[in-house]
């Protein structure tokens, strides 16, 4: 791969280590979101992560990942809240409702 040069990178990441763990990080969202959607990729999801760090699209922020949480709301409040929200039989919302039924059987052995 010849471009981006890795000149271009280190301009925008100072660390190759830091580059190589930014790069990483990127390509598995990019193949994530492109996983999720059924979109093909144009490129292999490391080039397209190194496109967008040369570009500036992607720059790195010193600490943890912030990822927003999940909310649980029991379905007898979601009256008093006035929110749109479908429950599904146990009272959860219906997008943690795989997730959650794992955590259901664990609960009872």
């Amino acid at each position: 791969m010849l471009k981006p040069s890795m000149n271009e990178l280190m301009k925008r990441v100072g660390n190759r280590y830091l580059l190589v763990n930014l790069a990483a990080q990127r390509a598995r969202d990019i193949a994530q979101e492109a996983e999720e959607t059924g979109e093909p990729l144009p490129d292999k999801a490391v080039k397209l992560a190194l496109d967008e760090i040369a570009a500036g699209t992607i720059v790195h922020k010193p600490g943890p990942k912030i990822e927003e949480p999940k909310v649980m709301i029991p379905r007898e409040l979601s009256g008093t809240l006035d929110l749109d929200l479908d429950f599904d039989e146990d009272g959860l919302l219906d997008d943690e409702e795989e997730h959650d039924a794992e955590d259901h059987e664990d609960i009872g052995e």
